[in-house]
């Protein structure tokens, strides 16, 4: 006799599929290796693990000019650190509340946003979310690139380090980003495990550097974090009050993508509790701390240079030491791989699976994305502090916050916490199809809470320049609201408590 039960509950709050279902499974075009759930074995990730992968993705060359950005648009170094302060601990919160169905259910992102938007209309936000992290994709291989430009240039004189040779570097740090990324999550673990501790040097090392070049030209540290604004500066690019508000949303959209595919990584953590500390502890200092190193290399480099420079590798054109440049180049190529391969790689290569699991495997997803980069021209998007503050993390932003704020509220709100595993990869379960495989309702709130504050991008006046500003969380608040009311009606794809309990076994 056929059992009732479709999925077990191992442990208090943490479900796998069935084995005997997940083996009925096997032919449904909904389903492969990559996008199945995790297994109670699979879900080896402590807290431990969890805060390396985090330390990996933060530190790296991108992550000190989050506030050496606005330093350079004008901003004093203190008001720079409030406000990637502000912006991270915001977006730690709907980062955290996704986290939760990835390690209760083991599922990844492309299978939950399922939930929210159906089978077709999943794929909607899955492919947001897959050219967001193509974006990144590129501005890391271009970073990365720089320190491979850098070595080549030690061994030879008439190498253009900063000029052609930077391209060629941005193919080499592609090359190797390809390679790893098809080695999978596990490839991705020992990597984050390995790299962490030399990345923490490499801090310290640009510390050393920064109180040198400071020393050298009579700036202090104390200097250097009492600085004021430039208003001339400020004034430039829209006024303090725009600045700030623009450069919280950016800060917030730094981490918008990772706030939308958490669970391609929460899914492999032993307990809420571990994926919990290990972001709560490990994301905001890790990030506060690179925002601190980045807003003291930006003032000095303003004193030395004449200009707040935004982008570290900057220092390699500074360095007299051949073999240091050579250590440093390496510390930054490895840095940089450590967020490339965990926040930039796995998710769009998942969302490019996810549209033809049977025919697109993640090693083919991890190519896609790879030649995703090199369309992105990521010497543009890096090209400024204001084109990658305010129109690159800025439009980000704007496009992935209502999408965050409809799988929380459906999730949470709407669908309680309780998710009928089977049904998401399941060609005869209708329960998430909605109408034809698209939730009219999630698409028409993405829509507004999209819609709305892009209009702030091509309509001018105070106000429209306010909700431009602060686009992430107008358009999550919009979305939030509206999917709920739009939701109340929803019948099919709600499981109740009972019938929850009828599909579920319990073995602990």
């Amino acid at each position: 006799m056929e059992s009732k039960y479709t999925q077990i509950e191992f442990s208090e709050g943490l479900f796998v599929m069935d084995e005997e279902v997940k083996k009925s499974l096997a032919g449904s075009r909904y389903i492969n290796e990559d996008l199945r759930p995790t297994t109670q074995a699979e879900r080896t990730w402590n807290t431990y693990n969890v805060s390396m992968l985090w330390i990996g993705m933060v530190i790296c060359i991108t992550g000190f000019s989050y506030a050496a950005a606005l330093i350079a648009l004008g901003m004093s170094p203190i008001l720079a650190l409030i406000n990637v302060a502000i912006g991270n601990l915001i977006v730690l919160i709907p980062m955290q509340l996704n986290s939760h169905a990835g390690t209760r259910y083991g599922i990844p992102f492309p299978i939950f946003v399922k939930l929210s938007f159906g089978r077709s209309g999943g794929h909607l936000p899955s492919l947001m979310r897959t050219i967001v992290a193509g974006g990144w994709c590129a501005i890391q291989c271009w970073v990365g690139g720089a320190a491979f430009s850098a070595i080549i240039g030690v061994f030879s004189s008439s190498w253009e380090v900063d000029g052609f040779g930077r391209y060629v570097g941005f193919a080499l740090f592609l090359i190797v980003t390809l390679i790893l990324g098809i080695r999978g999550s596990e490839g991705i673990k020992w990597i984050e495990n390995l790299g962490s501790p030399v990345l923490i040097a490499l801090c310290i090392a640009l510390i050393v550097w920064i109180i040198s070049l400071g020393n050298s030209v009579d700036v202090s540290v104390g200097d250097m974090f009492l600085a004021g604004n430039d208003t001339a500066l400020l004034d430039q690019n829209g006024g303090l009050a725009m600045v700030f508000m623009a450069g919280i949303t950016s800060n917030i959209a730094v981490w918008a993508t990772l706030a939308l595919n958490i669970p391609d990584f929460s899914r492999y953590a032993k307990s809420q509790s571990a994926q919990f500390r290990g972001q709560m502890f490990a994301m905001p200092i890790s990030v506060m701390i690179l925002a601190t190193i980045g807003a003291m290399f930006a003032k000095v480099t303003q004193v030395a240079y004449g200009e707040a420079q935004y982008d570290p590798t900057a220092v390699l054109l500074h360095l007299n030491s051949k073999v240091l440049v050579v250590i440093v180049s390496l510390a930054t190529i490895l840095g940089t791989l450590t967020t490339n391969m965990a926040a930039n790689v796995v998710a769009p290569a998942n969302g490019f699976a996810s549209l033809a699991p049977k025919k697109i495997s993640y090693k083919m997803g991890v190519i896609f994305t790879c030649v995703l980069c090199i369309i992105y021209r990521p010497w543009w998007i890096f090209g400024s502090a204001g084109a990658f503050m305010f129109t690159f993390l800025g439009t980000c932003g704007t496009i992935l916050g209502p999408v965050a704020a409809i799988l929380v509220a459906d999730y949470f709100i709407v669908k309680k916490k309780r998710v009928d595993i089977k049904a998401l990869y399941d060609e005869g379960n209708d329960r998430y199809d909605y109408t034809n495989g698209w939730n009219i309702k999630a698409v028409a709130s993405w829509i507004l809470g999209a819609g709305i504050p892009m209009l702030g991008k091509f309509i001018g006046g105070s106000f429209m320049g306010f909700i431009d500003a602060n686009s992430y969380i107008i358009g999550f608040l919009i979305s939030f609201i509206l999917y709920i009311v739009l939701m109340k009606s929803e019948k099919k794809s709600y499981v109740s408590e009972e019938e929850f309990n009828a599909i579920t076994k319990k073995e602990y």
